[in-house]
């Protein structure tokens, strides 16, 4: 199976199942930060992922296939990527929510002192996600190997973060090599969603 995959730049054209699955990393934080009386956070995700920048948009993430089939979706991204984040993803925001964009950059906030954007040497790995039915088959082994070697040439660290909630993940990370540096309590609560405390976990680049 191996052998017939490939991680490739994503495309907006996979909004539907990319939005899908970058969700599925991280429901109960994307619920915090976007959900309302309104919106869900799926819709303002769909949004985000067709416009070019900001840590949502296509063209921070890649697509993994199997064959011809779409079956996964991660990003990596270091500091200085994540520094221009703020300017777009505020914007994003303030078109799609208008008046109710203060609580959402409030949560969003709340979140980045929960689940922290890398410093400038470092590597974040982010928003890793496989189809259901390709689960347990290496796909997310061969998909964060891959994800590493677009950061290989200029980080130090690659570091992510997994919901306490979410023990098979932190079983595949800490077989690939990345180790629990600190537990970070969460205390975010919505009436749409409660974040759970996450690990932040390190690897020293090879």
């Amino acid at each position: 199976m191996i052998d017939n995959l490939k991680l490739i730049p994503a495309h907006p054209d996979e909004v539907e199942l990319a939005t899908s699955l970058i969700y599925s990393s991280g429901p109960a934080a994307f619920e915090f930060v976007f959900q309302n009386e309104k919106y869900k956070a799926l819709d303002f995700l769909r949004y985000a992922f067709i416009k070019k920048g900001g840590e949502f948009s296509y063209d921070n993430h890649h697509s993994l296939y199997y064959k011809n089939e779409m079956v996964g979706i991660g990003s990596a991204f270091n500091g200085e990527s994540a520094s221009n984040f703020t300017f777009w993803d505020g914007l994003r925001i303030l078109k799609f929510y208008g008046f109710k964009s203060f609580g959402v950059v409030s949560h969003g906030l709340g979140i980045e002192k929960l689940i922290k954007l890398p410093k400038s040497s470092d590597t974040a790995l982010a928003h890793l996600g496989i189809k259901k039915k390709f689960r347990g088959k290496g796909f997310g082994t061969f998909l964060i190997n891959e994800l590493m070697k677009t950061q290989s040439s200029n980080t130090k660290k690659f570091v992510l973060d997994v919901s306490e909630e979410n023990p098979r993940a932190k079983e595949l990370y800490t077989n690939l090599g990345f180790i629990v540096t600190s537990k970070n309590i969460s205390n975010l609560k919505s009436k749409y969603s409660s974040v759970p405390n996450h690990f932040r976990m390190e690897m020293p680049q090879m």
